[in-house]
């Protein structure tokens, strides 16, 4: 009983502290490009044409993202030094509930007889899907269309409602936050 105790209040303890984890970021970057003198951001129109979010989630999405860019101090401008390109891929996932099962006499095919369970905590028999979704940022060459700094944050759950502008927000805040590159 004390084992189980322990390991659930472990379980709790490491949901607490990833619910407040929006994104899992990595970045990548062309290490011939001069950072510093980047100054002004435009949307690349094509690629943002082409995001696939509702109606809804891709103002908020731009905004958020507009709304970082400014306060990294980035101006923006249509004669700008690079295009921002803003891409979405989600994948179906299930989810595991975690909980208690009761204790009890329970049904077991295997010996056709009831047999004494002890309460357990762990995964039970339930499970949720659920859309996962990977959220991309690239930084463009205004001319060549070349990708200059690539940020991905990954684990957005976008079946998840609460709290939706402010969760694409962190997000948003957590991608940027890999740039600008340490050399």
């Amino acid at each position: 009983m004390k084992h189980t105790l322990k390991w659930g209040m472990l379980f709790t303890i490491v949901m607490a502290f990833t619910s407040c984890i929006a994104v899992l970021t990595a970045s990548d970057y062309d290490k011939k490009i001069d950072f510093s003198k980047l100054k002004s951001f435009a949307y690349y129109e094509k690629g943002i044409e082409h995001l696939e979010l509702n109606n809804l989630d891709k103002p908020r999405m731009l905004n958020a993202v507009e709304t970082a860019m400014t306060k990294k101090g980035f101006v923006k401008n249509e004669q700008a030094d690079f295009l921002v390109n803003v891409a979405v891929l989600s994948t179906i996932k299930a989810r595991a509930d975690w909980g208690y099962s009761g204790g009890g006499y329970q049904w077991d095919s295997a010996s056709s007889s009831y047999q004494w369970r002890d309460s357990q905590f762990g995964p039970l028999n339930t499970s949720k899907q659920y859309q996962s979704g990977t959220i991309i940022i690239d930084f463009l060459n205004p001319e060549t269309k070349a990708i200059m700094w690539h940020g991905v944050g990954s684990g957005f759950n976008f079946d998840d409602y609460e709290n939706r502008e402010g969760r694409i927000n962190l997000a948003v805040k957590q991608i940027l936050s890999e740039y600008p590159p340490i050399y």
